[in-house]
């Protein structure tokens, strides 16, 4: 397998599993968007509004919409970048952080669903996997700011 059909494969697997996700949790189907930039923020730490538009693959304008909201709710602060004068710093407030939590947790039975393909050696090589994608990713973003 090429690194294109890998690449695919794995985007595949991950919009499956959402869409398994929102089917069997109503609260995901309900606030997906919140949820999906809830979890992402929590796994990223304090990101540029730019950067988790395009992480999220959703257009400017849209999550400008969707950050006020969770604004209003108390899960999340905008700061100016330091850098750049045309975006801003997003990031979870301590409420945002117990509510990614409490989501993270309505996930566990997806989770294992995920997971149940997996033997454990499996799962702990696919962990140490994803814990370098994220590692290289997070390293990107550090030289994008």
């Amino acid at each position: 397998m090429d690194d294109r059909e890998l690449v695919e494969l794995f985007h595949d697997v991950a919009r499956i599993s959402h869409q398994r996700e929102v089917r069997n949790n109503d609260a995901l189907a309900h606030g997906s968007g919140q949820s999906r930039c809830l979890l992402t923020l929590s796994g990223l730490g304090p990101v540029s509004q730019r950067r988790l538009a395009a992480i999220l693959g959703i257009r400017s304008a849209s999550l400008s919409e969707l950050l006020g909201k969770m604004e209003t709710r108390g899960w999340i602060v905008r700061t100016p970048h330091p850098e750049d004068g045309r975006t801003y710093m997003v990031a979870l407030t301590e409420e945002g952080k117990a509510e990614a939590m409490r989501r993270r947790s309505a996930d566990n039975g997806a989770s294992g669903e995920l997971l149940a393909a997996l033997t454990k050696p499996q799962r702990e090589q696919f962990g140490e996997i994803l814990a370098a994608i994220k590692r290289h990713y997070q390293e990107l973003d550090r030289h994008d700011h």
